[in-house]
């Protein structure tokens, strides 16, 4: 009889043992959805990175607080990829492999997210709301990348038609960053403006450049009165600077990083004075409650952190990806949720224009308004425009 029990022990306790192997390889209900980013958050656009993850960590925070998603919390794993494609494909190699994400969500940088679209869609792990502005993220339609932010080509269409039909501007000069992101929107600039019959000059710059001097004096020799700028906060200040020097004062436009509030620290709030930039997003000071919301959320979750554009945009991809995690039945996978993205309709987060996806459509906002510096604020002072 002993040698009985004691032979039913070991089977029990092996049974036991089996059994948390085995449960200790799939997720269970109490298990956190793991999610990914990747951005630069250290190195020359670790601003940028640092606030897209601090937005998505703060909305992923307030849904925790309300006990998650179908009685999950989700857990939040970001990696520096110091804004270097390399990186970012080992980064995102590390969540998928390692870490076991569900999506990458907000991944930050254009070349970077586009570094990532091969491996992503071999692996079924679906992009979420980049921050990244590129039509080749989603043209052709990639089955598992979905973007919020209008690509820099449609922001760069809608401004030749604002600024040609709606202010009637005739002498146009672009000085862009010269690699995918600034000859995407040279691209749609010029298509546009070609169809209204009005000729361009354009002016590249390599990224990184600090001297400008050259570009500016062709912009003004060109006889231009409007300069429409791409890229980043820093270069749009160098370019507004020395244009000052020079005595000249065109009329000043671009695409939605002209737009950043850094962009009055950087020049000085009297030479950004009546730029026009496309707006994204909805803008720090907007009287919209959603954006009030966003700005008490940060402040109370990640205290010792600054809400800004970035962080906002982080945010709303939070609301993104929690909307189609919702929508999911049983255990989430990439293919369920890039099936639950395709289904969301008409989504209004109040930070954005109205966010649609559909199996053929990836690019969820093609809507954008325009914002005008005023007393070193950016204003909205249009509606929401659809590209046409």
């Amino acid at each position: 009889m002993n040698i009985l029990k004691i032979a039913h022990r070991k089977a029990f306790i092996a049974l036991l043992a089996m059994g948390g192997a085995f449960l200790s390889g799939h997720a269970t209900a109490a298990d956190p959805i793991k999610i990914g980013f990747t951005g630069p958050l250290s190195g020359s656009l670790s601003l940028l990175g640092q606030g897209v993850r601090d937005g998505l960590e703060t909305y992923i925070q307030l849904i925790n607080a309300q006990g998650g998603v179908n009685g999950r919390k989700i857990e939040l794993i970001a990696e520096d990829d110091a804004y270097d494609p390399t990186r970012t494909i080992a980064a995102a190699k590390k969540l998928a492999e390692q870490d076991k994400v569900v999506a990458l969500v907000s991944p930050t940088g254009t070349p970077n997210v586009a570094a990532i679209l091969t491996y992503t869609g071999e692996q079924k792990l679906p992009i979420i709301a980049p921050y990244a502005f590129s039509h080749t993220l989603t043209t052709p339609t990639k089955p598992y990348a979905f973007t919020t932010l209008p690509e820099v080509r449609v922001q760069a269409n809608v401004l030749a038609d604002y600024l040609v039909k709606k202010l009637d501007r005739k002498k146009i000069a672009v000085i862009y960053q010269n690699d995918d992101f600034g000859q995407d929107a040279v691209t749609g600039f010029e298509d546009r403006l070609k169809a209204l019959n009005i000729p361009l000059t354009k002016l590249p710059f390599e990224r990184g450049s600090t001297n400008f001097s050259g570009v500016v004096i062709q912009a003004k020799q060109s006889g231009a009165d409007d300069v429409v700028f791409f890229g980043i906060p820093r270069d749009a200040a160098l370019i507004m600077k020395e244009a000052s020097k020079m005595g000249w004062k065109p009329n000043f436009s671009g695409h939605n990083a002209l737009g950043d509030p850094q962009t009055f620290t950087l020049a000085g709030k009297a030479l950004v004075e009546g730029a026009l930039a496309v707006a994204v997003m909805e803008p720090l000071d907007s009287q919209k409650p959603q954006v009030a919301a966003f700005i008490a959320d940060q402040k109370k979750y990640l205290p010792k952190t600054t809400p800004t554009t970035y962080s906002m945009h982080g945010y709303n991809a939070g609301k993104v990806f929690v909307e189609a995690l919702k929508k999911v039945q049983g255990d989430p996978t990439g293919p369920k949720i890039a099936a639950a993205v395709e289904s969301i309709k008409d989504l209004n987060t109040g930070l954005m224009g109205v966010i649609n996806y559909s199996s053929d459509q990836h690019a969820g906002s093609q809507s954008v308004a325009f914002m005008k510096a005023k007393d070193g604020k950016w204003e909205i002072v249009t509606d929401w425009v659809k590209a046409e």
